[in-house]
């Protein structure tokens, strides 16, 4: 009997309670208004939220792309290089392992002191490309190492000062007395005449006319007939042949 009397107490605390805090809700209900205005940092507007595609094909396949490269530059780079036999070297290999490999390096420190002496802007520069360019070559001759060492300038080195001492370079360089115009037009003749010379139907006619012209100067070769036969068969001809 005594345990169903504190249930009832207990129950009757709880209705009590339960009623205090219904009032309370009511009257802050009640108390609430409504602003006017609010301000938009305190609205929450909805956001759309969009799902990202979980795997981009497009990104997947340049992926699979760097990788296979990446493998194919690794298995190259592995691979023992092959020699090929003298007679199966051609002129472009020649020129790309033997003329490139030192010419490229010139060239590109020829530019940046152009760039340095502004060359590229001002028709009259003491700068000269191609002064420089051999220079650079004749220091840098992997035949003969010594030359790095000493880094002459060009007109200190022996054979430019024994070249220049019978052959005087002209005061005014030919760049600094030609208009723009004049130095464009030369120029594409130049390169015009070296692609026309470069066919074979040229070639075979200078040659002819080359030979013909060697043939009035050698009274000997209606008399002598092997000289005859070993000048009909000389592919190239030259003045110091014969």
């Amino acid at each position: 009997m005594a345990g169903k009397g504190t249930d009832r107490k207990a129950k009757s605390k709880d209705s009590k309670g339960g009623t205090a805090s219904s009032d309370a809700a009511e009257a802050a209900l009640s108390a609430f208004v409504l602003p006017n205005s609010l301000p938009c940092s305190e609205v929450e507007f909805p956001v759309i939220l969009k799902k990202s595609a979980r795997a981009n094909w497009k990104e997947i396949v340049e992926e699979s792309t760097q990788w296979q490269q990446t493998v194919e530059d690794y298995a190259e780079s592995k691979k023992e290089p092959t020699v090929k036999p003298p007679f199966l070297k051609t002129e472009c290999d020649y020129i790309q392992n033997e003329v490139l490999v030192h010419l490229i390096p010139a060239l590109v420190e020829t530019l940046n002191k152009a760039k340095t002496w502004e060359a590229l802007e001002r028709q009259k520069c003491f700068f000269n490309g191609i002064d420089h360019i051999v220079q650079v070559l004749w220091n840098n001759n992997p035949r003969y190492p010594g030359r790095k060492e000493s880094n002459l300038h060009l007109f200190n080195m022996p054979w430019v000062r024994d070249y220049l001492r019978d052959n005087p370079r002209p005061y005014y360089p030919k760049s600094w007395l030609w208009p723009e115009e004049y130095a464009a037009t030369l120029i594409q003749k130049t390169v015009r005449q070296y692609f026309v010379q470069k066919q074979e139907e040229v070639q075979e006619m200078r040659e002819f006319w080359r030979k013909l012209a060697l043939e009035r100067n050698i009274p000997e070769m209606e008399m002598n007939p092997f000289l005859a036969k070993k000048f009909a068969s000389s592919m190239h001809v030259s003045n110091h042949n014969f």
